[in-house]
C-alpha cells in the first residue's frame, strides 16, 4: 500500500512538473518575441538616427512604414507572386531589399513570380515577414521547420535565425531528437545544441527505438559531444553502427572505453552487451579487448554478476571465451558454488546450461566444494536451503565433501536439511547415510539438532531424529533436554515418545531449575502433562523413568505448590491422584500450607486444608499454621482450619494463644471465629515474674483496652486472680489478690472499668491490701473511673483498706479535690468514717495542720464536733488544742465547734491546751468563754494540769486571764504544790521535803511536760532516790493510768520494762508483783538488810 501511494504522489508530482515546463515555454516565446520586437525598432533607429529630427518623422522610419502598409497592396505593385494557385500582390524593391535572389537584374523583365512546392500558409507567412518582419511566434514547430528550409531555399537568412529562435523555445522530451536530426539537415547550430542538451537530459526517459531516425555518424556525434560514456550509450541504444565507430578509435582512449564503468549503473560495455544479449557487439567488444574478467563497481567479475541475475546466456558465453572459474564474491564471501547453490532454471534451455554451469563449477577442486562464505556457509548449506537438488547431488557424489562444517550459526548441513521437514526427508537421509552426524551441537547455545528441531516446531524432523537414534537427554547450555523444550511448546505427541524412548522427565534447567511438569503445568498443556504422568510402555517394552514430584525450582515450587499457586486445580488434583504429598515439605522445611498462607494464596490453602493437609503440624522455626493464617488475616483459612481440628490452645513461640495472637494483630473477625470454635478465653498463661494470669490480666497490664474489653463482651472470668506459677514463681503477684477491675482502675482504662462493671465484675473485691477498685481509682487520681464506679448502686464506699482508710480517706490525703466532690456527691456520709486509729478525715487533716484540706472539709459542711472512735474521744477542737494552730482552732469555733466539749477523762480543750504548754490558745479558748474551772475525772483543772506538766505560760495565763481557783484539790487531795514539791524537792536534793511530801501523799512517779521524773533525773548517786522509795509504807495511786503498774511506786510498766516480780511485804502483798528495775534494787537491799539483822539475831 505504501508503494502505491508513492508511485501515486510520483505522478502527480511529473504532472506539475510538465505543466510548469509548458508554462515557462509559453514565457520564453513571448520573451523571445518582445526581443524580436526591440531588434526591429533598434535597427530602424540605428538606421534612421537623426539628432535634429524626430525618430517617427526620419526618412527610413518612414519608409518602413509605407513598406507595411504595402502588404497584398495593388499600389506600386509591379509583381505578382503566384502561391499555390494564389495571386498577391507584391514590389520588387521589397523583395529585391530582402534576398539577393530577387535583385533588380534578375527581376528586370519579370511581372510574375511562381513559388513552386511551398503551400500557401507557408507563402503567406513569408512575405508576410518580407513586408512586415513578424512572424507569429504561435506557429508550432513543424511549419517553422517548413519555414525554415523555405527561408534557406531563398537564402532568408534574418527568418532562419527568427525560426531558430522560435524554435529553441518549443524543444521537449518528445521532439528533442526529430529537431535535433532537422537543425543538423538546416544547419542550425544554436538549435542543434539546445536538442543536444534535452536529449542528455532526458537520456534515461527515451526508448532506444526513438534514435532510430538518427543516421550512424549524426548518433555517434551526438553520443560523443554530449555524453561521457558514448560507448555506453550506443551499446545501450543496441546501435552496432554507433558502436563501430566509437570502436574506430586505434589509440589508448579504445583500451579505456572497453572497461570503463557508468557511473550510474557501474557496468561496462561487454556486460552491456551481454545484458540486451547483442551477440555480435558482445564478439566485436571481445575482438577489440574487452575483458571477460572485468569487475562492477561492487568487485563483482561478469561471470559472478550475470551468475546472480540468473542470466545462463550470458554465463554461457563468457565461459566459452575462457572466463575465470576462482572468483570470490566481494559481498557474500563465497565462490562461483556458493552464488549457483542460489540460481533456479524456469526453462529446459536454462535448466541444461544450468547442468552444465554445475558441472564446471565442481571441477573446480576440494577447496572450493568445502569452502565458506561469510556467514560460514558452504555450497553444500546453500544448496540445502535453497532447495538446488542438481548442486547437492552433485555434492554428494564428492568423497571429500565435509559433512559437519558449521554455519556462522553454528549449524551443520544436516539442520537446514531437517528444517525442510517434508516426508521423505531425502537431504536429510543422504546425508545421514553419508555419515552426517545427527547429535551435532550448536556451539551458542548448547542446543543438539533434536532440541532445535523441537524449538521451531519440527515434528517430523524431531521423530525421524528419535528413529534415527539421536541421544534424548543431551541438555543445551540453559540445561533444557528435548523433553523440556516439547513440554514447554505443548508437542504432547512428541512427549509421549521421547518418554517411549526413555527421556528423564525429572531433568531440571539451570536457571530455573524447572522439569518438564513445571513448565508443562505454567503453559496449562493439559495433554503434556497427562503424558508426563502417565505410566505406559515403550514401544521397545522398556519401562519410564519414573517421576518425582518433589523436586523444586529456583522458586521452591514443586509441581504441586506450582499448580496451586496459579490456580490449576484440576491439574493439582492429577498430581495427588498419582502420588503428589500435599504435606510435602519445602527446601526450607516449610510445608506448602504455611507458603500459601504467607504468600497469601488463599484458595490455594483452602484447597491444601480440603485435600486433608495437616492443620497441626508443628514445624521448627516456623509458626503453625493457625498462627501464620491469623498474622496475615486470612479469615476463609482460619475457619478452614478450625474446621478441620486445628489446636485452638496451641502456644507460639512468645507463648501467646491464636486468640490473643489475633486481637493483638487487630483481626476481630478472626478472634470471632477462634471464639465460635471453643477458644479460651481466659487461656491461663505465664504472666510477670512466672504467675499465671489470664489474657484480660495481659490486656489490662499491657493497657490494651481494645483485646480486653473484647475478652469481656465474650465472657472471660472478669474475677479472676493471678496466680503462682508451677514452681512457686509470681507469688508477689499472687498475693495482691487484684482482680481484672483493680488492675484497670489502676491503670485508668475507663473503656476496660465500664465493660467489667457490665458483665458482672465484683466492684467490692479487695486486694491483699484491702483495697477495693475505687480505693485504686482514688489513689492513681482517675477521676472519670472513679466516678464509673460511683455509678454502681453496690459500691461500698466505707470498705476501708487495711490502713483503715476508705477511699475517701485516700481522695483527702491525694488533695484530690475533685474525686472528694464526686465521693461525698454520692454519699456526704463518708466523710465521717474513721481510720484504724479511730481518727476521720477532719481529724487528720487537722492532727497533720493541713489547712487546704482542713479548709475543704469546712466548705462541704463535715462536722466538727465528730469524736474520735478511741478512748480518748477526742473532738476536732481537742486535736487542735494539742497541736497549738490557732488558725484551725479559730474556724473550728466559728464553724461551731462546741468549746466545753469533754474528753473521755473529761479534760476540756482547756485542760489540754495547758498540757501541751499552749499559751495562746489558752488565751483563745478564754477568749471565746470557755469554762476555765472544769475539772476532769481526777478532779484536776487547767491549773493543775499545767502545774503538772510544767507549762509555765499556761500558769500565767490561767491565773492572769482566768477565774481560776490556784488552791483547789484534786480528787486525791492534791494541790498544785503537791504536784510539784517532791519532784523540785529532789532536783535540789532536799530530802527531808521529799519525807514529808510523800508522807503528804505526792505522787512518787509524776512526770512534768518534759518526761522528768524523779526515776529519769540525773543525780549523781541513787541513795536519795532509794531512800524516798524506802519511805513509801502503802501502795501508792498509780501515776499514769489504770492498768500494768508496778505496784510499788505506782509507775506503768510492761514485759519489755522489767522483767522483775517480787512480794511487796510492807504492802501486806505476799505474791510476786511485777516491780521496776529501780524498786527492785530497793526492795532486794532491804531483804538483804533483813537478811543480815536477823542472821545476827
Amino acid at each position: 500500500m505504501a508503494t502505491l501511494n508513492d508511485s501515486t504522489d510520483e505522478a502527480k508530482t511529473l504532472v506539475e512538473m510538465e505543466q510548469m515546463l509548458s508554462s515557462l515555454r509559453e514565457e520564453y516565446r513571448k520573451v523571445q518575441n518582445s526581443l524580436i520586437e526591440c531588434e526591429q525598432k533598434y535597427e530602424i533607429l540605428q538606421a534612421s538616427v537623426d539628432f535634429d529630427e524626430l525618430p517617427e518623422k526620419s526618412f527610413v522610419r518612414r519608409l518602413v512604414m509605407n513598406t507595411r502598409e504595402l502588404f497584398e497592396s495593388e499600389i506600386f505593385s509591379d509583381l505578382t507572386v503566384i502561391l499555390d494557385g494564389h495571386e498577391v500582390p507584391c514590389h520588387r524593391y521589397v523583395l529585391a531589399a530582402r534576398s539577393d535572389c530577387w535583385n533588380f537584374s534578375a527581376m528586370a523583365n519579370m511581372t510574375a513570380l511562381n513559388f513552386d512546392n511551398i503551400s500557401y500558409n507557408i507563402g503567406y507567412i513569408l512575405l508576410k515577414w518580407i513586408y512586415t518582419d513578424e512572424v507569429d511566434h504561435r506557429l508550432d514547430e513543424v511549419m517553422l521547420i517548413e519555414l525554415m528550409q523555405v527561408a534557406k531555399r531563398f537564402k532568408l537568412s534574418q527568418l532562419i535565425e527568427r525560426c531558430e529562435r522560435l524554435l529553441i523555445a518549443c524543444v521537449d522530451k518528445k521532439n528533442c531528437i526529430e529537431l535535433y536530426k532537422h537543425a543538423y539537415e538546416l544547419n542550425a547550430p544554436r538549435l542543434m545544441e539546445s536538442a543536444a542538451s534535452k536529449i542528455y537530459s532526458f537520456r534515461n526517459e527515451m526508448s532506444p527505438d526513438r534514435f532510430d531516425i538518427l543516421p550512424g555518424v549524426l548518433l555517434h556525434e551526438l553520443l560523443e559531444s554530449k555524453f561521457k560514456y558514448p560507448l555506453h550509450e550506443a551499446i545501450l541504444l543496441q546501435r552496432k553502427d554507433a558502436v563501430d565507430l566509437c570502436l574506430a578509435d586505434k589509440g589508448p582512449k579504445l583500451c579505456n572505453r572497453l572497461n570503463e564503468l557508468m557511473n550510474v549503473h557501474g557496468d561496462c560495455p561487454l556486460a552491456l552487451a551481454l545484458a540486451s544479449r547483442q551477440e555480435a557487439t558482445c564478439r566485436t567488444l571481445i575482438d577489440h579487448g574487452a575483458d571477460v574478467d572485468a569487475k562492477s563497481r561492487n568487485g563483482d567479475t561478469l561471470l559472478l554478476y550475470f551468475l546472480k541475475k540468473q542470466d545462463y546466456w550470458a554465463c554461457e558465453f563468457l565461459l566459452q571465451h575462457a572466463a575465470r572459474l576462482d572468483c570470490v564474491d566481494p559481498v557474500g564471501g563465497g565462490n562461483l558454488l556458493h552464488v549457483l547453490a542460489a540460481c533456479k532454471a524456469e526453462s529446459a534451455t536454462d535448466k541444461e546450461i544450468l547442468d552444465s554451469l554445475i558441472q564446471r563449477f565442481l571441477s573446480g577442486g576440494i577447496s572450493a566444494i568445502n569452502s565458506t562464505d561469510s556467514h560460514l556457509n558452504t555450497p553444500l548449506h546453500l544448496s540445502i536451503i535453497h532447495d538446488n537438488m542438481a548442486l547437492f547431488n552433485g555434492l554428494m557424489k564428492i568423497q571429500q565433501l565435509d559433512l559437519e562444517i558449521l554455519n556462522r550459526e553454528g549449524l551443520p548441513a544436516l539442520w537446514y536439511a531437517l528444517a525442510k521437514n517434508d516426508a521423505e526427508f531425502q537431504y536429510a537421509s543422504a546425508l545421514v547415510s553419508r555419515g552426517a552426524n545427527f547429535n551435532a551441537i550448536r556451539p551458542r547455545s548448547g542446543d543438539t539438532l533434536l532440541n532445535l528441531c523441537v524449538i521451531d516446531g519440527l515434528l517430523e524432523a524431531a521423530i525421524y531424529l528419535i528413529k534415527k537414534g539421536a541421544s534424548v537427554d543431551v541438555p543445551n547450555a540453559k540445561g533444557e533436554t528435548a523433553l523440556y523444550l516439547a513440554s514447554s511448546s505443548g508437542l504432547d505427541q512428541l512427549v509421549q515418545i521421547l518418554l517411549n524412548s526413555g527421556a528423564n522427565p525429572n531433568v531440571q534447567t539451570k536457571e530455573n531449575r524447572d522439569t518438564p511438569l513445571h513448565v508443562a503445568i505454567r503453559c496449562i498443556y493439559t495433554h503434556v502433562i497427562d503424558s508426563l504422568l502417565g505410566e505406559k510402555a515403550g514401544s521397545n517394552g522398556c519401562r519410564r523413568v519414573p517421576l518425582l514430584f518433589e523436586i523444586y525450582n529456583s522458586n521452591d515450587d514443586s509441581a504441586l505448590s506450582l499448580a496451586i499457586s496459579l490456580g490449576f486445580y484440576s491439574v493439582a488434583d492429577k498430581l495427588i491422584d498419582f502420588g503428589a504429598d500435599v504435606n510435602a515439605k519445602m527446601p526450607d522445611g516449610r510445608s506448602l500450607l504455611l507458603r500459601f498462607i504467607s504468600n497469601g494464596t488463599v484458595e490455594g490453602a483452602l484447597y491444601l486444608i480440603k485435600k486433608g493437609c495437616c492443620p497441626t503440624a508443628v514445624e521448627s522455626n516456623s509458626p503453625a499454621p493457625l498462627f501464620l493464617a491469623i498474622e496475615h488475616g486470612v479469615t476463609s483459612v482460619v475457619s478452614a482450619l478450625c474446621q478441620c481440628g486445628a489446636d485452638l490452645a496451641a502456644k507460639n513461640a512468645n507463648g501467646d494463644s491464636p486468640l490473643w495472637y489475633a486481637l493483638c494483630s487487630n483481626h476481630e473477625s478472626i478472634a470471632d471465629i477462634l471464639v465460635e470454635h471453643g477458644a479460651d478465653v481466659d487461656c491461663w498463661s505465664t504472666g510477670p515474674n512466672g504467675c499465671m494470669q489470664t489474657m484480660l490480666h495481659r490486656a489490662i497490664d499491657e493497657n490494651d483496652e481494645r483485646i480486653a474489653c473484647y475478652l469481656i463482651k465474650n465472657k472471660c472470668d472478669v474475677n479472676a486472680i493471678r496466680k503462682e506459677g508451677p514452681c512457686g514463681s509470681g507469688h508477689s503477684e499472687a498475693v495482691e489478690k487484684q482482680t481484672p477491675l483493680h488492675m484497670a482502675a489502676t491503670w485508668g482504662l475507663l473503656d476496660v472499668v465500664s465493660a467489667l462493671i457490665a458483665y458482672g465484675a465484683s466492684i467490692n473485691a479487695q486486694d491483699s491490701e484491702g483495697k477495693t477498685p475505687l480505693h485504686l481509682a482514688v489513689i492513681n487520681q482517675h477521676l472519670a473511673i472513679t466516678e464509673r464506679l460511683l455509678q454502681s448502686h453496690h459500691i461500698d464506699l466505707n470498705m476501708p483498706d487495711k490502713a483503715g482508710l476508705t477511699p475517701f480517706a485516700w481522695a483527702v490525703q491525694g488533695k484530690a479535690d475533685q474525686i472528694c466532690v464526686a465521693i461525698l456527691k454520692r454519699n456526704p456520709q463518708v466523710a465521717l468514717q474513721v481510720d484504724s486509729a479511730g481518727y476521720n478525715v477532719l481529724h487528720n487533716a487537722i492532727k497533720k495542720q493541713d489547712f487546704e484540706l482542713f479548709l475543704f472539709l469546712l466548705s462541704v459542711r463535715v462536722d466538727v464536733n465528730v469524736r474520735t472512735q478511741d478512748s480518748e474521744r477526742l473532738s476536732p477542737l481537742h486535736i487542735a488544742c494539742r497541736v497549738g494552730n490557732d488558725l484551725i482552732i479559730r474556724n473550728l469555733l466559728c464553724a461551731g465547734s462546741r468549746i466545753n466539749d469533754t474528753t473521755s477523762s473529761k479534760q476540756t480543750a482547756l485542760h489540754i491546751a495547758a498540757q501541751n504548754d499552749k499559751a495562746f490558745v489558752c488565751s483563745i479558748l478564754l477568749e471565746n468563754k470557755i469554762d476555765a474551772t472544769a475539772l476532769d475525772n481526777e478532779g484536776n483543772n487547767a491549773l493543775h494540769v499545767a502545774v503538772q506538766y510544767g507549762s509555765l505560760e499556761c500558769i500565767q495565763t490561767l491565773l492572769t486571764e482566768s477565774n481560776i481557783n490556784p488552791f483547789l484539790t484534786n480528787s486525791k487531795g492534791y494541790g498544785i504544790l503537791h504536784l510539784l514539791v517532791l519532784l523540785f524537792a529532789f532536783m535540789n536534793e532536799n530530802y527531808l521535803l521529799c519525807r514529808e511530801a510523800i508522807r503528804a501523799g505526792a505522787c512518787v512517779g509524776v512526770c512534768n511536760r518534759h518526761f522528768v521524773s524523779i526515776f529519769n533525773y540525773p543525780m549523781s548517786s541513787p541513795k536519795l532516790l532509794f531512800r524516798i522509795l524506802d519511805q513509801l509504807d502503802h501502795e501508792p495511786k498509780w501515776a499514769e493510768g489504770d492498768s500494768c503498774s508496778d505496784r510499788h511506786c505506782g509507775r506503768l510498766l510492761c514485759t519489755k520494762c522489767s522483767e522483775h516480780f517480787l512480794p511487796i511485804l510492807k504492802y501486806d502483798i505476799p505474791k510476786p508483783v511485777r516491780v521496776c528495775n529501780v524498786c527492785y534494787d530497793v526492795l532486794t537491799s532491804v531483804m538483804l538488810e533483813v537478811a543480815i539483822l536477823l542472821s545476827f539475831v
